[in-house]
């Protein structure tokens, strides 16, 4: 965003050149407010009526980002002790995340929560908020799918994708354990996707 202020008085022209996102918060538009103060014309002030008009849809912005903070913050806590499914997408697709929500914290205004098994995910991306059964009947659902299933590494970072079909779900001591057509028994996060299904002829 440009913003140019002009003074006629001294007929000199000072352009200030600001990096903004899509959305100005109260912060950017309180500044904007003082630069038009600091350079309002001297022989030709604005009226109090618009200095207070302005004043009061920056009161209005400042409630209305207080409330959507307030909310965000509110829902982020309600799926506290919630198993939850996410979908994040990044440079490699749409990626789905199963776990349950053990805490929640704002990092640079934006909220997350933290899983169970330490993944840190955003609020945003949570599509579904499973219910007391809600991971198991996930789990029946993969049955018969076609999935793309992590790799790890040494180190248990993930190193590749293999697809393959699940053929069975089952529940040992209250672990969701998925048998693939390999004999392989993976996790549901294990699951990176569901695989495209090929189009009939």
């Amino acid at each position: 965003m440009q913003v140019s202020t002009i003074s006629s008085a001294t007929g000199q022209t000072t352009t200030t050149t600001q990096t903004v996102g899509n959305n100005l918060g109260k912060d950017d538009f309180l500044k904007l407010l003082i630069v038009q103060l600091q350079n309002q014309d001297p022989l030709n002030p604005k009226e109090d009526t618009e200095f207070i008009a302005q004043m009061a849809q920056f009161t209005s912005l400042e409630q209305l980002q207080n409330l959507t903070e307030a909310m965000q913050f509110q829902q982020a806590t309600a799926l506290i002790d919630k198993d939850v499914k996410a979908e994040i997408t990044g440079r490699n697709g749409t990626e789905l995340v199963y776990g349950r929500v053990t805490s929640m914290r704002e990092i640079n205004g934006e909220m997350y929560l933290t899983l169970s098994d330490g993944n840190l995910i955003k609020a945003a991306d949570v599509t579904t908020v499973l219910g007391s059964d809600g991971l198991w009947q996930e789990a029946l659902s993969m049955v018969g799918q076609e999935v793309y299933v992590r790799e790890y590494g040494l180190d248990g970072s993930v190193i590749g994708l293999t697809r393959t079909e699940i053929t069975n779900a089952t529940i040992e001591d209250g672990v969701i354990k998925l048998t693939t057509s390999d004999g392989s028994t993976i996790g549901l996060n294990d699951i990176w996707a569901l695989a495209p299904q090929a189009e009939e002829v």
